[in-house]
């Protein structure tokens, strides 16, 4: 029974649209508006800079688990 029991629970990012303020909702930070295609850069872009020229831009963007309430960037992004 206890096997069935999971403990982990998965976190949503809800983020507004600073273009259109529609609301998309993901398991990882979202690239583009789902709404307007308005291109985003990842959360905490200034510290990952450094490392794009690394990595596909694609790996920059943060898994919501990944995430904690001090990431966001507050009135746009809302962990659930």
């Amino acid at each position: 029974m206890s096997e069935l029991k999971k403990d982990y629970k998965e976190k949503l990012v809800i983020r507004a649209c600073h273009a259109c303020m529609k609301l998309t909702e993901s398991y990882q930070e979202t690239e583009r508006c789902l709404h307007c295609n308005k291109p985003f850069l990842p959360l905490r872009y200034f510290e990952k800079i450094h490392g794009f020229k690394h990595k596909s831009w694609q790996k920059n963007f943060s898994e919501a688990q990944d995430l904690e309430e001090k990431d966001l960037i507050k009135g746009l992004f809302v962990l659930w």
